[in-house]
């Protein structure tokens, strides 16, 4: 009896949506198991593991109370393939060379966009073509600086080159998901040598404070992407994070549960901040370094992100806002996406139920770009 109770708990798990909806099953078996099973100690561990599922999902209910709700929720997103980006050896995963992907959003059944993202050669999402010889401008970075939810010609990369009449060369490397660390990995691991004969004027980047939690693997498809650790205030690569949590079992157990229940994913939270805050900014400053010296070109940092003169409850400001000082203390150029919308309406400035940007936010920051750089 008991055998069976556990096979239909092992079942429920399997095609249940949630932990939680595996916890709520699980006090049923057990209650269930308090009439069925014989004995005392039968009993008596059943009630134990009713009161333990039970324990559990009202933790995991009270931590999700408390925790705001997540940019996209509700938004479905599809691609084709359907695993995309594909796996990477270097960085986890990056896009094919030469291909394309179909993206699109619903969100309450209702279509938010549905569009074909095309790859160059070097697996750079595709940018207006330049006259030979022209200054070459990279964009490193994530869906913000890819363009997610936009066709091809309305990402930041190609906003730039349009700003500029097309006559520089723009290489949007942008890839959902990404880190500080793809980014410093891409220098270290020589994926970018092969602009190092082209006049590269600028790295471009931006930045979100979701970046915090990526530097620490902190997501379910981060677990092939390269780690970092510092060593006397330096990053230091050490391999992928599965790499690390197989050899360190007890934080590969601790991401597991963490990953399973917000109330353990909770625990230690802001000592583990104060540890991605201190990785985050040595990251950044790490590739304003590489840029320098692998190019001889500055890196410029978008952000979205609170700063001096953003409003209460942008954030976690006492953590967030230190952290812009801290890279600003580094010498490095900051642009302010905010600074750039004047009194436009937010409608008008992300893509609906998704958060990222539009193409006018683009439009506008490459304006800047061009402001600043050319």
């Amino acid at each position: 009896m008991a055998a069976a109770l556990l096979i239909l708990l092992a079942i429920g798990a399997a095609v249940l949506p949630s932990v939680l909806w595996t916890c709520g099953l699980a006090a049923v078996l057990a209650l269930a198991g308090v009439v069925l099973l014989r004995g005392d100690r039968w009993r008596t561990g059943a009630l134990l593991a009713a009161a333990l599922a039970i324990s559990l999902a009202l933790l995991d209910v009270f931590a999700g109370l408390l925790s705001p709700a997540p940019i996209g929720q509700g938004l479905v997103k599809k691609t084709d393939p359907k695993w995309w980006p594909p796996p990477d050896p270097v960085l986890g995963f990056r896009p094919l060379p030469n291909s394309q992907v179909i993206a699109s959003a619903t969100f309450g059944g209702e279509l938010i966009y549905r569009h074909t993202y095309h790859f160059d050669a070097d697996a750079a999402r595709v940018t207006p073509a330049a006259p030979a010889g022209a200054d070459t401008y990279l964009f490193m970075g994530d869906s913000f600086v890819f363009g997610q939810g936009l066709v091809d010609g309305q990402s930041l990369a190609s906003q730039f080159a349009k700003a500029n009449d097309d006559k520089v060369h723009t290489v949007n490397l942008g890839v959902p998901g990404y880190g500080p660390n793809h980014l410093v990995r891409a220098f270290e691991a020589g994926l970018l040598d092969r602009y190092a004969d082209q006049s590269v004027k600028a790295v471009v980047t931006w930045i979100i404070p979701g970046h915090l939690a990526r530097v620490t693997g902190d997501g379910s498809w981060l677990g092939s992407s390269p780690r970092y650790e510092l060593d006397n205030g330096v990053p230091r690569y050490t391999g992928s994070f599965n790499d690390y949590r197989w050899t360190h079992p007890l934080a590969g157990l601790k991401y597991l549960l963490g990953e399973q229940f917000q109330f353990v994913d909770a625990i230690g939270m802001r000592q583990r901040q104060q540890e991605q805050g201190d990785l985050f900014v040595a990251l950044m400053v790490r590739l304003q370094e590489l840029a320098r010296q692998k190019f001889g070109a500055p890196l410029i940092v978008i952000y979205s992100w609170p700063d001096e003169t953003s409003q209460a409850g942008y954030g976690d400001m006492t953590l967030l806002i230190p952290l812009l000082q801290r890279l600003r203390a580094a010498g490095i150029p900051l642009l302010s996406v905010d600074g750039q919308m004047g009194t436009i309406p937010v409608s008008q400035l992300l893509i609906p139920h998704d958060g990222h940007p539009t193409a006018l936010v683009y439009e506008l920051i490459a304006r800047e770009l061009k402001r600043r750089l050319r």
